[in-house]
């Protein structure tokens, strides 16, 4: 009997257990479900890729991103921030130098139910558009140091004296020499001969369109003094 009763025992202790564990599953998914459909407001940055003709390109900077405010269930919105895509706007027919567009709601496609747009940032977008050209520009070394005491530089070349560079019309058309890392030449006694990486300002959208590289020679002669003679 006494054996009977402690069975019983166990039995309604695991059952109680059981229960309190289920309970507390059943607890768990109700507040994770009710978390997930809680409204929410997150900040999503959408990249910004224009698509722009052939032989041109973009002479002002314009923004990475936009970002979009959204509100919406937080189940919802994780999923929605997954599957939104680039911002691709079309300039490809475009004959225009300058173009500007309106940022809206529909740039980052249909939302489900329940998620909207709440804000945006820029408001507009402002391109401007150059023709990219190609010409060749004189090269200007760059020096680092000086001759030895006594000396000057008498002359220096370079080969090949000019390289081509690309980038857009109007600065191009504009620069007169690009120049070279630093070529030393600190304690230099007669001719030095050496090759340097052609530098040009690729922020500004310029590229060396062939000839990376330039041989500089500088030569360098003794500093001549004249003294007046005495009366």
């Amino acid at each position: 009997m006494k054996r009977l009763l402690t069975e019983k025992g166990a039995m309604y202790f695991t059952e109680s257990v059981a229960l309190k564990v289920v309970s507390l599953l059943l607890a768990l998914i109700l507040w994770i479900t009710i978390l997930g459909f809680k409204h929410e407001e997150i900040k999503k940055n959408v990249k910004l890729e224009p698509l722009i003709p052939l032989g041109m390109m973009i002479t002002n900077k314009i923004p990475a991103y936009v970002q979009f405010t959204l509100s919406g269930p937080r189940v919802l919105l994780k999923d929605v921030e997954k599957k939104i895509q680039p911002i691709r706007p079309d300039l490809r027919r475009t004959r225009e130098s300058t173009i500007g567009f309106a940022v809206s709601e529909d740039l980052i496609g249909e939302l489900p139910s329940g998620v909207r747009v709440v804000g945006f940032f820029p408001a507009n977008v402002l391109i401007r558009l150059e023709e990219i050209i190609e010409r060749y520009v004189d090269v200007k070394p760059t020096f680092r140091g000086n001759p030895a005491e006594g000396y000057e530089i008498s002359s220096f070349k370079v080969f090949p004296s000019k390289v081509a560079v690309s980038g857009p019309k109007s600065l191009l058309l504009a620069l007169e020499y690009i120049g070279t890392e630093a070529f030393d030449i600190q304690d230099l006694k007669g001719v030095k001969e050496g090759i340097v990486s052609a530098e040009v300002d690729t922020n500004q959208g310029l590229q060396l369109s062939r000839d990376k590289v330039v041989r500089v020679r500088v030569s360098t002669k003794k500093v001549v003094r004249t003294e007046k003679m005495e009366e």
